[in-house]
């Protein structure tokens, strides 16, 4: 390793050409070396440059030795100032077997994230200096430099549509042979929806609305609950802003166990539901759940908490927020709440692209459906502001007609309703609705049969 004084960053020359020669001598050390590096992790910069040349030759498919990377270099003026031949021939001598060159590569990968945090944690002092940011922006910043340095690696680069033309038409390969119904994201578990979203995406925002009491949080929960691929135990971070970890527990051990929630609350239950609860402990107690019930939430606070939880599980697969109306800024010149509500939107978006995880976010509607004859939501109703439309790449509007039915009587002898989803935006899909029926002692929503 080059000696370090205060001009010169972490590095090492040795392995840096190690990895090159090893590229020049064998097809299958790219291949392994383009899995671990790509050309910034190299300090030198005719190291950099060369590596460069090498995967790009690789990646058309041309061969890759000392005669076709002179050439390259020669009618890309580069020969002289990388040393032409002698300069290859010396990284080749460098070698004695290609059998090293994944070890070699971790080593020039372990110099480069050392020298990201370098570069990171100047930035943050930089950032200490400035007076303008609050503690907990600039917390959050700095948690962000930190999370891009350390993550650098998988960090979004410009890839060809050559690269990426085989993986995509595998994929729409797979979907075909399924009968268009693969399911590419987060399944909501519900086989209706499914078909309209085929999952939740990674990356995406996802709004689930509805007036208050229709069934938003519950909804939600059996997504987390019950969604997934439930054979691999996904990894699902609540928000709860409304209601406390325990609550939430006793509505996921109601639908888990079908003990009425009432029962489970008041401690009415009998022996036989007491044994069900007992069964539906021992799965919940082994599923990935978590839940943070901060009844104040800013929108720094959010996205800190939730690349810190990425950082301990990193196979975090979905992230829900109950509810984006309660969640807040900490811009004290911001005293408009729509423009306020754009900024926690924009941000739930930002979050979801960052951690390439869907957000299912719930929202209030306004009150404009009760002054309409027909109740049924419409995608102007979201509150507060036309950026939550905007942002999300699907809207999902939540109603159920019982909801508006003041017959007391008929709604305790009826406890199941029929609810409606309508999928009224979908940035990658269709639209449409799709029915479930909700069981209101149990807080879970099911698949809806039709009567007769």
């Amino acid at each position: 390793m080059q000696a370090e004084d205060k001009y010169t960053l972490p590095n090492n020359t040795e392995a840096e050409r190690s990895v090159l020669g090893a590229c020049l001598l064998s097809a299958e050390a790219i291949g392994t070396a383009t899995e671990i590096l790509r050309a910034e992790d190299f300090y030198d910069p005719i190291h950099h440059h060369m590596y460069k040349l090498i995967t790009e030759l690789y990646t058309s498919g041309k061969p890759v030795d000392i005669v076709t990377v002179s050439n390259e270099m020669k009618s890309r003026g580069m020969d002289e100032r990388m040393g032409g031949q002698p300069f290859l021939a010396q990284l080749m001598m460098s070698v004695t077997t290609t059998a090293t060159v994944r070890y070699h590569a971790e080593i020039v990968k372990e110099y480069a994230l050392r020298r990201r945090m370098i570069t990171a944690g100047d930035r943050i002092s930089t950032l200490a200096r400035k007076l303008d940011f609050s503690p907990s922006e600039l917390v959050g910043e700095a948690e962000k430099e930190i999370l891009q340095a350390s993550q650098s690696m998988e960090s979004s680069m410009p890839v060809s549509a050559k690269e990426l033309s085989g993986a995509v038409m595998r994929g729409i390969e797979e979907i075909y042979h399924a009968g268009g119904r693969k399911i590419t994201g987060y399944s909501s578990g519900f086989t209706d929806l499914d078909k309209l979203l085929s999952g939740f995406q990674p990356g995406s925002l996802n709004i689930i609305a509805a007036r208050p009491s229709m069934g938003k949080t519950a909804l939600a929960l059996n997504i987390a609950q019950f969604g997934g691929k439930q054979e691999s135990n996904p990894c699902v971070l609540v928000f709860s802003l409304e209601m406390s970890a325990e609550q939430l527990m006793h509505r996921m051990y109601s639908a888990q166990s079908g003990v009425r929630l009432s029962a489970i609350t008041a401690g009415t239950m009998s022996e036989d539901d007491f044994d069900s609860l007992g069964e539906a402990s021992e799965i919940l107690s082994g599923r990935k759940i978590y839940i943070n019930d901060s009844s104040e939430l800013s929108a720094i606070d959010f996205r800190t908490k939730c690349r810190r939880f990425k950082t301990h599980h990193s196979d975090l697969a979905l992230i829900v927020v109950d509810y984006l109306q309660l969640m807040h800024t900490e811009r004290k010149r911001n005293d408009n709440r729509q423009q306020e509500t754009a900024d926690i939107s924009r941000m739930l978006k930002a979050v979801a692209i960052e951690l390439e995880c869907p957000v299912i976010a719930l929202s209030q509607l306004s009150r404009e459906v009760e002054r309409r004859t027909e109740k049924k939501p419409q995608l102007s109703d979201l509150r507060d502001s036309g950026a939550i439309e905007q942002d999300a790449d699907t809207v999902i509007l939540l109603y159920r007609e019982d909801y508006y039915d003041n017959n007391d009587a008929k709604l305790y002898v009826k406890q199941d309703s029929k609810a409606e989803l309508r999928v009224a935006k979908n940035r990658n899909g269709r639209t449409g609705m799709c029915n479930l029926t909700f069981q209101r002692e149990y807080t879970r929503f099911v698949g809806y049969v039709k009567e007769y």
